[in-house]
């Protein structure tokens, strides 16, 4: 019987992984849509690249935070999906441990416990692809629009 419940716990993260991945992913992506049609449409906007890192530095926020609130409704010391370390249970914990994973910082003080890790590691490859996204596209209105 245990066996089929970890089974489950891995299937349960595995399809809460992919949801994030794709609720991110999706969010990103209109960030950027929606800034590049407002670059678009003000072609004399002085501040753009300033503009461009706020938007993309709050969309990472957001992302974090919807990782660190799915965090918290898995966080069950009685399962197989916890995090160990000092915590206390609050949303300021798993909003700590999602910008650690998302970030690939890693620090080490709190940790995925069972098929978090599998949710976690998910966690770290999505947020490296949305920050060299970010990296990318800011690269481009730098690009086109800081000419020498």
């Amino acid at each position: 019987m245990e066996h089929e419940a970890v089974l489950y716990e891995v299937v349960y993260a595995s399809v809460v992984s992919l949801m994030m991945v794709l609720t991110t992913v999706t969010l990103h992506y209109w960030t950027l849509a929606s800034l590049s049609a407002l670059l678009k449409r003000r072609k004399d906007f002085r501040g753009e690249i300033l503009l461009v890192v706020i938007a993309m530095f709050f969309a990472h926020m957001v992302e974090i935070s919807l990782y660190a609130w799915v965090y918290q409704l898995l966080d069950r010391s009685d399962t197989y999906m916890s995090i160990g370390g000092a915590v206390d249970g609050s949303f300021i914990d798993h909003l700590y441990f999602s910008a650690a994973c998302y970030t690939s910082l890693g620090l080490g003080d709190l940790y995925p416990v069972g098929t978090l890790r599998l949710m976690a590691g998910v966690e770290a490859l999505n947020g490296l692809i949305l920050i060299t996204w970010s990296a990318s596209f800011a690269f481009l209105v730098m690009q086109r629009r800081w000419r020498f």
